[in-house]
């Protein structure tokens, strides 16, 4: 999940590979599309050439390569509102066979994953050792099939995450290479 500053212009970035083999894109003409998931303009796409929400997929820039398998692109202020929730497409006209999303929630705070009003915490740690587990990606979803993501984040050097979460109980997901988690861990955030 990215976050964005309401009310100001935002580079949002993607890590873009092929889905054959897993190599980084490093050419091709990569386009971004930002669809609104609730607010006024829910169900809409953003365009960047006047600013303005569409009813079908148009796109909100074009990708600029910056390193190994990064893409970004800066998208206009008119996009973003405090307490919208979007989901961020990336496409690519060569090997990337799905479109790349995440969601992005604007924020005030630099630093949290925010979509909620309760400051909630997660810790990874190694069922073996006990030791915190750093660059584990946690994603958290609001059922048990993993399909409704309302966050995602890193732990950090103490394996933890830090979200903003509305009450309620929460399905977490962690993925991490070399290690085998038991997903989904039920959470209740209150």
């Amino acid at each position: 999940m990215q976050m964005v500053i309401p009310g100001q212009a935002n580079t949002v970035t993607h890590d873009l590979v092929a889905q054959s083999d897993g190599s980084a894109i490093t050419s091709g003409t990569v386009t971004f599309h930002l669809l609104a998931l609730a607010g006024e303009n829910a169900g809409k796409w953003f365009r960047a050439s006047d600013s303005t929400w569409q009813s079908s997929e148009v796109s909100a820039g074009a990708g600029v390569y910056k390193a190994a398998a990064q893409w970004q692109c800066s998208i206009a202020a008119a996009a973003w509102e405090y307490g919208v929730l979007y989901s961020l497409y990336a496409k690519e006209s060569g090997s990337l066979e799905l479109p790349y999303s995440e969601q992005v929630v604007p924020s005030s705070v630099i630093g949290i994953v925010a979509s909620g009003d309760v400051v909630w915490t997660y810790t990874v740690t190694d069922s073996v050792t006990g030791d915190p587990i750093e660059g584990v990606t946690v994603m958290v979803t609001t059922d048990d099939d993993g399909e409704n993501r309302v966050a995602k984040g890193t732990t950090n050097a103490s394996g933890i995450v830090t979200f903003y979460l509305a009450a309620g109980t929460y399905y977490i997901w962690r993925f991490k290479a070399g290690y085998a988690f038991t997903d989904p861990d039920i959470e209740s955030v209150s």
